[in-house]
């Protein structure tokens, strides 16, 4: 009302204290998208959340752009998870990913893409290994490097692979096509696919489950390992109690594909990787 500029923050605790729930998640975006810039990825992280639970208790459908922007953060979170996991490959996953999207984290361009380049090594996907390790030979990049995996790096890049192995593949749960793990939009129905919060691989029918506290996605075999060996889950930090966890049955999963079907428009409008 006095005609002055407000803080976004500000402006996002107004919009949820009136119960306008719309308005604050594209405000949540835009305050997700400036801490992401500063690296601030946790908060970024948990204010999408949050918001995310907002919309969930009111029954609102939840934007794809505000799921999109908490994947990509979710994704780059989880890796030093599965890093001590020793899961490489679906960290290396997770990092391509986010290398995909790398002009969104201009805090540490170089430190994720040299997670990358280690992390596919270790996965065996040396082509993915290689690639990104020709990007941080550019110049803007290669003086950035940390001295102690320079020359590795260097020598890998001097040895470029003939071949790639290929992602496994599961069916959508929408259309039962069979996607690579990591993608999350399917190429035949071009929907946005539900994601595990434990991998971040998409999910996949009979293999169902929610975290009891939270209710977000994830395939039922990995929360039932991240329960057995008494950890929290990824997303909101709560305690996983084993006797709670269910696998959810096909009726309950085709409610929840049908909450989150991407329609036509934003199917113009861009992809999740």
């Amino acid at each position: 009302k006095d005609g002055k500029p407000k803080e976004p923050k500000f402006v996002y605790l107004l919009y949820m204290a009136i119960g306008d729930h719309q308005k604050a998640s594209k405000t949540a975006v835009i305050i997700a998208t400036q801490e992401q810039k500063i690296g601030g990825y946790r908060t970024a992280h948990d204010l999408l959340f949050e918001t995310l639970n907002e919309l969930r208790n009111n029954k609102i459908a939840v934007p794809n752009e505000l799921m999109r922007t908490l994947t990509l953060l979710h994704s780059y979170i989880i890796v030093r998870k599965l890093v001590e996991r020793k899961k490489h490959k679906d960290a290396a996953r997770m990092l391509i990913r986010v290398c995909k999207n790398i002009s969104k984290f201009p805090a540490h361009t170089v430190p994720i893409l040299t997670s990358c380049v280690i992390e596919c090594a270790r996965g065996g996907l040396k082509k993915s290994a290689y690639e990104h390790a020709v990007k941080l030979m550019q110049p803007e990049y290669r003086p950035k490097i940390l001295q102690k995996v320079r020359k590795s790096i260097e020598k890998m890049v001097r040895r470029p692979p003939t071949k790639e192995e290929e992602e496994e593949v599961s069916p959508c749960p929408f259309c039962h096509f069979k996607v690579p793990n990591s993608l999350l939009t399917c190429p035949q129905c071009k929907n946005d696919i539900p994601f595990c919060l434990i991998t971040g691989r998409h999910m996949v029918p009979g293999d169902f489950s929610l975290c009891p506290s939270c209710n977000t996605t994830a395939l039922h075999s990995e929360m039932s390992q991240l329960a057995e060996a008494g950890q929290p889950c990824y997303m909101c930090k709560k305690v996983i109690k084993k006797d709670a966890l269910k696998k959810l049955s096909y009726e309950e999963v085709k409610a929840i594909l049908l909450k989150s079907r991407t329609s036509d428009d934003e199917k113009k409008e861009g992809k999740a990787e």
